[in-house]
């Protein structure tokens, strides 16, 4: 927790300390509805992608669950740490004094975040989430250690040997990353396979990509060439 949590002898109470920070104007549930708002990319929820892995016909896929996962554990599974997020609505203006507070060793919850310290909402009452960590649940965060390390290369490798696959996000390249770092490796992965595609112009009617996404499974998106 010290490594990602700075300790600051001065009165700077953000979580970060990078010189421009936003959050999106509407949230990040209407940025991503803008995203796949496309009459050409088809959203399917609920699906799990290794139930119809074998009649996705595509020319490539990029594939955020979980590496071992993919390829069927061959290895051993990799752990990883989940969160219960227990959401609370309290009648009061402001719980804390700041956006998120850490509690690293009093309570079984790790943080409580209040949403509206980030989202300069006004209201009479106030949301607050707490987070609790747990084994259980959907995978969210790799667990460093060495072990899981080398157990992770050997999935890796054969990544690299899966040319038609690309493995992006915190699950795939079994890494933490804060969400800047997300965006950035999205923006890396698009730019690669633009470069390797190309801009190519789809014909009318043609579907150039579906996504599934699926509790525990990650988000798989299908670019050009389905059935």
């Amino acid at each position: 927790m010290a490594a990602r949590v700075p300790a600051r002898a001065n009165r700077d109470d953000r979580y970060f300390t990078d010189t421009f920070q936003y959050m999106p104007l509407d949230g990040y549930t209407r940025m991503f509805e803008r995203i796949l708002d496309h009459p050409r990319i088809r959203v399917e929820v609920g699906v799990d992608f290794f139930r119809v892995r074998h009649r996705i016909r595509a020319k490539h896929i990029v594939y955020t669950g979980p590496i071992d996962a993919y390829f069927g554990h061959c290895f051993g599974r990799l752990p990883y740490r989940s969160i219960e997020f227990r959401h609370e609505h309290v009648p009061t203006p402001k719980y804390q004094l700041v956006g998120t507070v850490n509690y690293p060793n009093d309570f079984r919850f790790t943080r409580i975040t209040e949403f509206k310290h980030l989202t300069g909402q006004k209201a009479h009452g106030t949301s607050i989430v707490r987070e609790f960590p747990c084994d259980e649940g959907d995978p969210y965060y790799p667990v460093p250690r060495p072990e899981n390390e080398a157990v992770f290369k050997q999935y890796e490798r054969l990544a690299k040997e899966t040319d038609d696959v690309s493995f992006v996000g915190r699950l795939a390249q079994y890494r933490y990353y804060n969400m800047d770092q997300c965006v950035g490796a999205a923006l890396k992965a698009a730019e690669s396979l633009a470069a390797r595609f190309g801009a190519q112009e789809p014909r009318s009617g043609d579907t150039v990509g579906r996504v599934h996404t699926h509790a525990g499974t990650g988000a798989v998106a299908a670019l050009p060439g389905l059935a």
